[in-house]
């Protein structure tokens, strides 16, 4: 029987999401935020850990990610996409360009809070 190496990745990643959704979980009964009772917490969790492994393995399988780095997922999803075709009038804005703009930009900010 052949696995798909996506799922196999993800359920290995389930493991410690589980324990760290069950911590969050009962970080947050204890200090009062919910109220729900023992069992229920490991059920909660489970299913917070079921949707991060579907979720996870949707998004993996749409989009080819083939590499199990939990970093190369999240610069997949922060990178900019390429606009459509219907925007073809977008211009991007380009870093050098940009940046010491923004860096007047804060320091005038800055200086004027500061300054009263």
């Amino acid at each position: 029987m052949k696995r798909d190496p996506i799922v196999e990745e993800e359920l290995w990643r389930s493991i410690p999401v589980y324990f760290v959704s069950f911590l969050a979980i009962g970080a947050l009964d204890y200090t009062g935020y919910i109220s729900i009772g023992g069992l229920t917490t490991f059920v909660l969790a489970f299913v917070l850990t079921a949707i991060h492994f579907k979720l996870m393995v949707t998004y993996r399988k749409k989009e080819y990610l083939t590499n199990p780095s939990i970093s190369s997922i999240i610069d997949h999803i922060l990178k900019r996409q390429k606009p459509e075709g219907r925007n073809t009038g977008y211009m991007e804005l380009s870093s050098p360009n940009f940046r010491p703009i923004l860096t007047i930009l804060v320091i005038a900010y800055l200086v004027y809070r500061y300054a009263i």
